[in-house]
C-alpha cells in the first residue's frame, strides 16, 4: 500500500513539473555554455611568455603514431622523450629559458641521455631588430652551443625544431586576423610578430 501512495505521489509529482513548465512557470535549463576560443596570439613576447610558448610547440608528434595532444591542454612544465631514429633523448620543458637580445633570441633546453646525462643546449637565432623589418628570415651557428656529443647528435634537430615553432607561432598570429606572417624581429628583450596582406605573384606587364 506504502509503495503504491509513493508511485502515485511521484507521478503527481511528474504531472506538476510538466504543466509548470508548459505554462512558462518554470523555464527550461539553459543550454551549457560552448568553450572559450582559444585565447589570441599578441603581437608581442617577453621572454616568460616566449619560453612558454616555444615549449607547448616543441612537444612534437607521439612516437606511437596517434594523435597530438593539443598546445592547450598539454602541460607547461613537463619533460618528454623525442625519439629519432630509435635513439631517444629526455627534454626537460620545465628548464626551458629565452633570452633576448637586440635582434638574436636564445633559447636554452636541457637535454639528458645514459652517456651524457643532463646538459642544456642553447640554440642562437639572429632574426633581425623589430624596427629594420627582419622578415622570415633567419641565421644560426652550426650547431647549438652546448656539449659537443649532443649538440652534434641533436643540435640540427632542435635547431629546426625552435625555427619551426617561431614560423608556426608567426602563421597563427597572421591567420588570427586573416593576413600571411611578414616579419619576426626582436628589440629590447621582446620578440614582435608582424603581419600584412598576403602577397601575389604576378606577370609583368
Amino acid at each position: 500500500m506504502l509503495v503504491m501512495l509513493a508511485v502515485l505521489i511521484l507521478l503527481v509529482i511528474i504531472l506538476l513539473i510538466v504543466l509548470l513548465r508548459r505554462q512558462g512557470a518554470m523555464p527550461e535549463p539553459a543550454p551549457p555554455t560552448p568553450p572559450s576560443p582559444p585565447l589570441p596570439i599578441p603581437d608581442h613576447f617577453d621572454e616568460p611568455a616566449l619560453a612558454n610558448t616555444l615549449a607547448l610547440r616543441l612537444v612534437g608528434t607521439p612516437a606511437d603514431g596517434s594523435r597530438a595532444v593539443s598546445t592547450a591542454a598539454a602541460p607547461k612544465a613537463a619533460p618528454m622523450i623525442w625519439v629519432d631514429h630509435g635513439d631517444e633523448v629526455l627534454v626537460h620543458f620545465e628548464a626551458m629559458q629565452v633570452r633576448m637580445l637586440d635582434g638574436v633570441v636564445l633559447v636554452s633546453i636541457d637535454l639528458e641521455t645514459d652517456q651524457t646525462g643532463r646538459t642544456p643546449l642553447v640554440v642562437s637565432i639572429a632574426l633581425g631588430k623589430s624596427s629594420q623589418g627582419a622578415g622570415l628570415l633567419a641565421v644560426t651557428d652550426e650547431y647549438p652551443r652546448g656539449n659537443g656529443i649532443l649538440a652534434s647528435r641533436r643540435g640540427a634537430i632542435l635547431q629546426d625544431a625552435v625555427w619551426a615553432s617561431l614560423l608556426g607561432l608567426a602563421k597563427d598570429h597572421a591567420l588570427q586576423t586573416g593576413q600571411a606572417p611578414r616579419a619576426i624581429g626582436i628589440t629590447a628583450g621582446k620578440l614582435t610578430l608582424q603581419a600584412g596582406i598576403p602577397l601575389q605573384v604576378g606577370n609583368p606587364s
